[in-house]
């Protein structure tokens, strides 16, 4: 090392019964011509950020209107008895895409997701996204555009009261 300014700092912490490391790495400097595998340059490394993966795709957020945070949201799943419009009928019954299809109007928007069948109608002005971007999932399997956005959100617990049915493949 050149100087005191090319040093990481690591650091042992407990917190409960989780143990893990603390890494600062602030002090490192850029070096114009990396060589392969240098530990100093592998998080800025372009070759290593696309052989890890692709980047994730830029996310525009709206902001919300006032009582329609995912906080809001989570609180009226708790209340409301009938989020997906069910109106008593099953959420375990056998829906066509067909049928998806024909849900487009508001107060009765369908899309597919992983399998499942969902009115989001409820949600749309929940989204973070905004309304726009939610719209291009209706009367569609939109799990593909989910996964582009959001492979981390747990959808089956954050849309469960919104559950339709599942999809019928075989229609």
């Amino acid at each position: 090392m050149d100087n005191d300014s090319d040093f990481t700092f690591c650091q042992a912490t407990t917190v409960g019964s989780l143990s893990f490391k603390v890494t600062d790495r602030s002090g490192l400097k850029k070096v114009s011509n990396p060589t392969p595998g240098d530990a100093r340059t592998s998080a800025t490394n372009p070759q290593e950020l696309k052989a890890g993966g692709k980047k994730p795709a830029a996310r525009a957020k709206v902001p919300f209107e006032k009582g329609y945070s995912q906080m809001d949201w989570l609180k009226l799943t708790r209340m409301h008895p009938d989020l997906a419009g069910l109106k008593g009928q099953s959420n375990r019954r056998l829906i066509s895409m067909n049928e998806v299809k024909e849900h487009r109007m508001e107060g009765s928007m369908w899309t597919v997701l992983k399998g499942r069948v969902y009115n989001l109608s409820p949600y749309m002005k929940f989204h973070p996204g905004g309304v726009d971007i939610l719209m291009k999932a209706v009367g569609k399997d939109c799990t593909s555009l989910f996964n582009k956005y959001h492979a981390w959100v747990n959808a089956e617990f954050l849309l469960e009261k919104c559950l339709v049915g599942i999809l019928d493949e075989t229609r």
